[in-house]
């Protein structure tokens, strides 16, 4: 299983200023999918947490989940049902029970949803973080044979904010300034942020900056259009 880190090094004065003013850490995970699907929180660190050096670790370790939430911004994804999945299977919502029941039949390198129930849901995947398994995104489901496949992309999305937003919930826009981080050919980075000068990375070109207001779904959500095809086609 794969394990990811990224750590954060600030100087004492902006650990001040950042615990002083009531700022967050949130982080996003970045994932390839199609359809009108959103960002969630993925995980926060609230202000107290905040030191000189944060190091955040995460795993190649699933859940897909269901819910009946609505996807709008500000909203809380609770999700009703969950099970332990992995890249490469398929989740399928079982028939009037809506139960979750995982084969091996799905898409390579990704997680995959076909959708037997008669109803519209919400899914997604959930990512450990920190050791705790959070959702990181939500797309939604047509009923009666309609499918989903997201893949789980090395990027995310760092930001500190005063306002005050639990996992889980929908984000469109950026709160605030950001740092987008690429791991695709390191499983470990090491950036700075100062609170006048934002992020840094000593010149590395896997890590981009972002203003407050970007659009956090072109950001982080990437089209695999050609994946769904498929998985609609083997059970054609």
């Amino acid at each position: 299983m794969a394990t990811f880190t990224t750590t954060i090094n600030l100087n004492q004065e902006d650990v001040r200023i950042l615990k002083s003013e009531g700022y967050s850490l949130y982080g996003f995970k970045s994932v390839n999918a199609s359809g009108d699907g959103s960002p969630t929180v993925w995980f926060n660190l609230p202000a107290e947490k905040i030191l000189g050096s944060i190091k955040i670790t995460w795993q190649d370790d699933f859940q897909a989940y269901i819910s009946t939430n609505t996807i709008a911004p500000k909203t809380r994804i609770e999700a009703m049902s969950t099970v332990e999945t992995d890249l490469g299977q398929l989740v399928s919502i079982e028939r009037g029970s809506a139960n979750l029941e995982v084969s091996t039949d799905g898409i390579h390198g990704a997680i995959s949803f076909l959708n037997k129930d008669s109803q519209r849901f919400s899914v997604g995947i959930s990512q450990v973080v920190n050791g705790r398994s959070s959702i990181l995104c939500a797309f939604p489901i047509l009923g009666s044979g309609s499918s989903r496949v997201i893949t789980p992309v090395p990027k995310i999305a760092l930001i500190f904010s005063t306002e005050q937003i639990e996992i889980g919930t929908v984000i469109t826009k950026a709160m605030s300034s950001g740092a987008f981080i690429n791991l695709k050919d390191n499983n470990s980075r090491v950036v700075n942020y100062n609170v006048d000068e934002g992020w840094s990375a000593d010149g590395g070109p896997w890590l981009k900056s972002f203003n407050a207001f970007t659009d956090l779904k072109k950001l982080l959500i990437e089209n695999a259009s050609r994946e769904e095809l498929a998985l609609s086609e083997k059970f054609v």
